[in-house]
């Protein structure tokens, strides 16, 4: 459900979560619940700062009880360096947020333990090196220069299930002894869902730059070609910094001797970057 909009890009509500607030809400725990939503509100707004300031685009933040989940517009702007300043921007703020209210407490004759540790709490949690975690998106741009970005993907993604279900076995522990264990179960499930839908993301931002392009050549019956010429040692990531979503881009590869090695498509040189990772030259995607 769509919740607002923050800087131009719309802000939806998971439906459990939604659920949860309401059920908290009748326990005589809204104010909770506020404080909850205003800290994972804030660590969101640390990711979206960060994005624009580095130009990545961002379709739409998912808030879920561990925190928000942002999808990326644009497959292009997965940069390791970018998604590790994007991704530690949240727990840095939360982090930030928990050590100042702890501090200046006493002098605001407030309490605002709760708060200090719910940021504290989606902090560190968030650091956890598994998607669809902050830490997972930086544990991923660490290794997909070596593994690829789909492997690397799938390893991040399988460890976010992993610490869901040990989130849930706790949940079912806590249930059976003390009876308080509801919500390790609910955000073990949550967890669990977001780990195994967070390897299609690249996927459908992949589908989705291409469908754009075919809907432009439909609508208009033709599309432009930009055509560059490029050594085989150039990194494809400098390529796909060209292109754009008016036009076809064709790259004619040259060997050191100028002698034409052939030519790569737009979509082979996406195929090829996702699949080897950012540091792959054209030479790699022939």
């Amino acid at each position: 459900m769509k919740f607002a909009r923050l800087l131009g890009i719309p802000i939806r509500v998971n439906p459990l979560f939604l659920l949860l607030a309401i059920l908290y809400s009748c326990l005589g725990l809204g104010r909770e619940i506020i404080i909850i939503l205003a800290a994972v509100f804030l660590h969101e707004i640390a990711h979206t700062l960060v994005a624009l300031m580095l130009g990545i685009k961002v379709a739409e933040i998912e808030i879920l009880p561990f925190g928000g989940q942002a999808q990326i517009e644009d497959f292009t702007a997965l940069d390791p360096s970018k998604e590790i300043y994007l991704a530690l921007a949240g727990p840095a703020v939360s982090l930030l947020l928990a050590g100042l209210f702890y501090f200046l407490q006493p002098y605001l004759n407030l309490d605002l333990q709760f708060f200090v540790n719910i940021n504290l709490v989606l902090g560190l949690f968030n650091l956890l090196p598994a998607l669809p975690l902050d830490g997972g998106r930086v544990f991923r741009a660490l290794i997909s220069p070596l593994l690829g970005f789909k492997r690397s993907t799938k390893i991040a993604a399988f460890l976010g299930q992993f610490i869901a279900l040990l989130l849930l076995a706790y949940g079912f522990y806590l249930s059976y002894t003390r009876l308080t264990g509801a919500n390790y179960i609910v955000i073990g499930i949550l967890l669990f869902w977001a780990a195994r839908r967070e390897g299609k993301l690249l996927l459908y931002s992949f589908m989705r730059y291409l469908l754009h392009k075919k809907a432009e050549l439909a609508r208009k019956g033709f599309l432009s070609c930009n055509q560059l010429v490029a050594y085989t040692y150039t990194p494809v990531k400098e390529i796909l910094n060209a292109t754009g979503p008016s036009y076809y881009l064709v790259v004619v590869v040259l060997d050191e001797d100028h002698h034409p090695r052939g030519m790569i498509s737009e979509v082979e040189l996406i195929e090829c970057y996702l699949e080897k990772g950012p540091r792959v030259s054209l030479e790699d995607c022939q």
